[in-house]
């Protein structure tokens, strides 16, 4: 019984199941708007957070042209997108304070007192005891 209503929720090819995800089946007839809206999982996971993993990643090319990447199919496509948009983030930085190296050195230069403190300390207790 279990196996036949298995079989009957997952789509099915002559080689056997397509896909590990009913989510995940490429339809050729949808529009954008609903490949926008096609959920490949919808889950929790182990810490009890919901996971929401879209089919499709709409993309707007620079040329206004609209393409929906399946997840799958277009990861190294998706991959190439998104390291588009990091070199040109890079390119053009945000308006504001965009110098982090001086927030790393004094976050550094904390972490230096704050260790050394913690060692001091933790001699002293050693040799107490001993």
């Amino acid at each position: 019984m279990a196996q036949s209503t298995y079989s009957e929720m997952m789509p099915q090819t002559t080689w056997g199941f397509r896909t590990v995800n009913p989510g995940d089946v490429v339809k050729s007839n949808q529009t954008l708007e609903e490949k926008s809206t096609q959920v490949a999982v919808d889950a929790l996971d182990i810490t009890g957070d919901r996971v929401v993993v879209p089919t499709y990643f709409i993309v707007e090319y620079p040329n206004g042209e609209k393409k929906a990447l399946h997840h799958v199919l277009d990861a190294k496509e998706i991959s190439d997108v998104i390291r588009q948009m990091r070199l040109h983030e890079e390119e053009e930085p945000k308006s504001g304070n965009t110098d982090r190296s001086s927030g790393l050195s004094s976050v550094g230069f904390i972490l230096i007192v704050l260790m050394s403190l913690f060692t001091l300390l933790t001699c002293t207790i050693a040799i107490g005891i001993f």
